[in-house]
């Protein structure tokens, strides 16, 4: 949930704590522990790496009011969607019609969103929590059952029934997401109504002035 800026700052951290200690060790030491600059400047980097990347997500957390156990717990459940995102789009290959290929692409599209908005501002999360925890995971297997029974072209009424079935929940499950990106969208679209409202009173008061000026 850290941001390119983090990462740019701690590396750029890290590159000049690996200098420092490469160099100091060449400059001060002579023979055979200057060949350890190297591996010491390595070690320096990666326990500069590890402390700065506590303190960026320290930082952030408490910027945007979460508790360090919640910032670490929305965090892994965005790496965890972003897993089922790679799963969900390896069902592109295995499909066989282009209904299943579309409704695949739709429900892995939503799913990029909501993640997206969640990465951006991570109290998102709570309004859209059975996302995370039910709705995504589900999408996957239910995909990948689904295009395991296309696949093998199995013939018989039961199998072609579990077929129909199967697309009519994912029908639902998609339907169920898009009210996800709406929930997570919900709070955006509420401020953005209360701005339009502050402007067209604003615009109302100004030509009001004007007309008793006017006048």
């Amino acid at each position: 949930m850290l941001g390119p800026i983090n990462f740019l700052t701690r590396h750029l951290i890290n590159v000049l704590v690996f200098s420092t200690a490469a160099t100091l060790t060449f400059v001060n030491f002579t023979g055979i522990t200057t060949m350890l600059a190297l591996p010491l400047g390595a070690a320096a980097y990666f326990i500069s790496n590890k402390i700065t990347y506590a303190i960026q997500k320290t930082t952030q957390s408490k910027k945007i009011g979460l508790s360090k156990s919640e910032y670490n717990l929305i965090e892994a459940q965005l790496k965890q969607a972003r897993s089922h995102i790679q799963a969900l789009n390896q069902q592109y290959v295995r499909v066989r019609s282009v209904r299943a290929f579309k409704q695949i692409n739709e429900m892995s599209k939503l799913a990029k969103r909501i993640i997206n908005i969640v990465q951006t501002n991570p109290q998102k999360f709570y309004a859209v929590e059975d996302f995370f925890y039910a709705h995504l995971p589900s999408a996957v297997q239910l995909s990948d059952k689904y295009t395991l029974l296309t696949k093998e072209q199995v013939p018989g009424t039961d199998v072609h029934l579990a077929l129909e079935d199967t697309r009519r929940t994912l029908k639902d499950l998609q339907i169920t997401m898009e009210s996800d990106l709406k929930s997570a969208l919900s709070s955006d679209i509420e401020n953005l109504k209360i701005e339009l409202d502050f402007a067209k009173l604003s615009n109302e008061k100004r030509k009001d002035r004007l007309k008793i000026g006017g006048e």
